[in-house]
């Protein structure tokens, strides 16, 4: 299976969506995924949620047949490589902290998607913010239950645990065997830069 860009996807949202997806989910996102076609991120953190995800602040509000979305999330990996994303917000303020919250498969060419890298102190832009201003989700794209979404939410973090401890956050082992980080150091080394921090 797959690496990098699909990691997230394929070790993370896609076993969620198979556990908790509707039938016609599974069928238009899971071959996209298998096949390599169609790359995905999961869209938690909020700048004042940090690792208290529950206490999120993105709402998201039923009109008719859809969901209009706002709100912010930072951190996202990849996003700037995605197709979907796994989004959780708020649906209903008024129930307790891990109630209230529903999961949603967001298209990211979407109108009002906006994804802005995070420069690192290392020159990297892996993560990003993404900005949600009045997205309009189908009814049809909620996974599992409304306002029953820290269910998956608590699925696709366990799926995460699994992905990143097998090494397809593509920190651990490479193809072929060795150490990627090892491999960075002798890089360094040979190129007289190891003490520079």
């Amino acid at each position: 299976v797959p690496t990098g860009v699909y990691t997230i996807g394929l070790g993370m949202v896609i076993p969620t969506i198979v556990e908790h997806g509707t039938e016609p989910q599974k069928e238009r996102y899971v071959r996209k995924a298998l096949r390599g076609e169609e790359i995905w991120s999961q869209l938690f953190s909020e700048p004042g949620a940090g690792s208290d995800v529950a206490s999120l602040q993105m709402r998201a509000e039923r009109d008719g047949e859809e969901f209009v979305l706002n709100g912010q999330k930072v951190w996202t990996t990849g996003a700037q490589h995605s197709d979907f994303g796994a989004v959780i917000a708020r649906t209903n303020p008024d129930m307790p902290k891990h109630r209230g919250i529903t999961m949603f498969i967001v298209d990211f060419g979407a109108p009002g998607v906006d994804v802005r890298p995070l420069r690192q102190m290392n020159g990297g832009s892996g993560f990003n913010e993404v900005y949600f201003t009045d997205v309009h989700v189908p009814a049809a794209n909620v996974v599992g239950q409304v306002d029953d979404g820290w269910r998956c939410a608590i699925a696709m973090l366990a799926n995460e645990r699994v992905a990143i401890g097998a090494g397809g956050a593509g920190g651990g082992r490479r193809r072929g065997g060795g150490d990627a980080l090892g491999a960075m150091v002798a890089l360094a080394r040979r190129n007289g830069v190891l003490d520079d921090a």
